[in-house]
């Protein structure tokens, strides 16, 4: 079966404006809800996206399965929009069991709920008063002080806008720190995740432009051993898509990351998206106190 049969075509870069101007009408602070976030994993994921019943509808394919990595969204969505989604992916998975919705907002759960589906946790965000990570006061911020205290200290630095002379030297950058997480991990899902991360980089990184994110690099004796890229939907949240430090640089992550959120000033809150069920990961976004850690559901076919 193929997906063009049900009037879905495949995502380009040109249809940024469309489905950016249907997702941000959805009330929420979850990532999802922007082109971006799905157009960077391009090189994993085939999207095919068209409008069924009123509603945006975008699906994510890889091998022989697709799965909707965010609901049909609508101002409000009809009731039967989820049976003919998941009748859609049904037509297509073998193994009707991953059919899914991920990327749910706790304010669809309760409608899904009647609707018979079963719900399961997804991977929760991290939200933050961007004044918070901007001046980092107070004692629960005394270490991270120090570190951007050291780094200004020891390093002559140049923090600028990213360019496109940046690229090549960005994703050797990105390299270069792989290995050394690599190095130190043995775990082949960890491991996984970042050889996947690399074409999402790459991906953010050639198209910033087109795909209106705002990057910034930090450049050592004029070589870039930092940089940070992020977007803003809607005017009170901005989101922090990646960054990437020379982990050999004392401070330097932390600096980059408060230069950034400094700029930011128009917005109230920073979202760092999740932490990949990675333990470290999420020990660290917990150190900056989030405001509030944003919960995503999943929604799947109640089992019988």
């Amino acid at each position: 079966m193929n997906l063009l049969q049900f009037g879905l075509k495949p995502l380009k870069i040109s249809d940024k404006p469309t489905i950016d101007t249907i997702l941000s009408s959805r009330n929420t602070m979850l990532s999802a809800y922007a082109f971006v976030s799905h157009y960077i994993w391009r090189d994993i994921f085939h999207f095919y996206w068209g409008v069924i019943d009123g509603c945006l509808c975008l699906f994510a394919r890889y091998d022989n399965y697709i799965y909707m990595p965010v609901p049909p969204v609508l101002a409000e969505n009809p009731p039967h929009i989820f049976s003919t989604v998941f009748a859609i992916m049904d037509t297509i998975n073998k193994n009707k069991s991953v059919s899914r919705i991920e990327n749910i907002d706790e304010q669809e759960v309760d409608c899904l709920t009647s609707l018979g589906y079963e719900i399961m946790p997804g991977e929760s965000e991290y939200v933050y008063l961007r004044e918070d990570l901007a001046n980092l006061k107070g004692n629960p911020y005394k270490p991270k002080r120090a570190m951007c205290n050291y780094f200004v200290k020891h390093y002559r630095y140049s923090y600028e806008p990213f360019g496109v002379h940046h690229s090549a030297r960005c994703i050797s950058l990105y390299n270069e720190w792989k290995n050394k997480k690599e190095k130190k991990s043995n775990t082949l899902f960890y491991q996984a995740l970042l050889e996947d991360a690399l074409s999402a980089h790459k991906q953010a990184i050639n198209h910033y432009k087109s795909l209106q994110l705002t990057g910034r690099v930090v450049r050592i004796n004029g070589q870039v051993e930092g940089y940070i890229f992020g977007f803003t939907r809607g005017k009170d949240i901005f989101y922090i898509l990646m960054e990437v430090t020379n982990t050999d640089i004392k401070g330097l992550s932390q600096f980059i990351f408060r230069e950034f959120c400094r700029e930011m000033d128009g917005h109230i809150y920073i979202n760092t998206l999740g932490d990949s069920g990675l333990e470290n990961l999420r020990h660290v976004k917990l150190s900056y106190r989030p405001f509030r850690v944003v919960p995503t559901y999943i929604a799947c076919r109640a089992k019988s």
